[in-house]
C-alpha cells in the first residue's frame, strides 16, 4: 500500500501526521461567524370607528357687563346677565356659567342670592355671604349649572332666554355688583351641547 493511500485512510493530520493535530493552523477555531439578523417590525393599530361627535358644543351666547351700570341692589331681584339659545332637540343640554364681582358697602356681612331663570321660570338658585367693604373690597362669586331639560319652557320659536338675577336677603342692606373699576365685570354664559351619540364605541 502506498504512503498516499495510508494517509487518506488515516485519521491523523496529513500535515503533521498526528491525531489530534498539532499544526498551528489546524488548531485555529474556524467555527466563528457573524450572524445576520433581519428584523421586520409589524405594528398593528386597530382603528376606532367614529360614528358621530361626542358632546358637541353647537351654540354659545353670553353677556359681559361692567358693574358701574347698576344701582344698589336690595330685596327686588335685578337682572345682571342674559343669554339666548335656540333649542330644537329634547336631548339638548345647556351648560351655564356665572362670575360676579360684588361689593358690600355696609359695616356688616350680608347674604345675597343669585338665580338663573329660563324663559321666566327659576331653575337654579344659590346664596353667598359677602364680607363688608372694610374687610374685603370685592368678592367674586362663581358657579355653574347644567340645564338638562331646556325644552321645558321653550317658546314656539325655539328660543330660550336665560337670565341671571340677584337680590339682597336683608331689607335694610344693599350691595353693588360688578366692582368699581374697568376690570371688574359680570360674566354670564350659556353653551348648548348635543347629546352623545349612542352608536359610538
Amino acid at each position: 500500500m502506498s504512503n498516499s493511500k495510508k494517509r487518506s485512510d488515516s485519521k491523523n493530520c496529513p500535515n503533521c501526521e498526528k491525531n489530534p493535530c498539532c499544526c498551528p493552523i489546524g488548531n485555529t477555531n474556524k467555527n466563528t461567524f457573524n450572524p445576520t439578523i433581519n428584523v421586520n417590525p409589524v405594528i398593528n393599530i386597530s382603528s376606532t370607528p367614529v360614528n358621530g361627535e361626542q358632546g358637541l358644543l353647537t351654540e354659545f351666547d353670553g353677556s359681559v357687563l361692567p358693574g358701574s351700570d347698576f344701582e344698589p341692589i336690595r330685596l327686588t331681584p335685578i337682572t345682571i346677565g342674559t343669554a339666548t339659545l335656540h333649542i330644537d332637540d329634547p336631548s339638548d343640554r345647556v351648560l351655564l356659567h356665572a362670575t360676579i364681582h360684588s361689593i358690600n358697602p355696609n359695616t356688616f356681612p350680608i347674604l345675597i342670592r343669585f338665580s338663573i331663570f329660563r324663559n321666566g321660570t327659576e331653575i337654579f338658585s344659590t346664596t353667598d355671604n359677602i364680607p363688608f367693604l372694610e374687610f374685603m373690597p370685592a368678592t367674586t362669586t362663581g358657579f355653574s349649572f347644567l340645564d338638562k331639560a331646556p325644552l321645558a319652557d321653550v317658546s314656539p320659536s325655539g328660543l330660550v332666554l336665560y337670565e341671571l338675577k340677584t337680590n339682597s336677603l336683608r331689607s335694610e342692606a344693599s350691595f353693588k355688583v360688578g366692582g368699581s373699576s374697568d376690570t371688574d365685570f359680570i360674566v354670564f354664559t350659556a353653551s348648548k351641547i348635543k347629546a352623545n351619540n349612542p352608536n359610538n364605541i
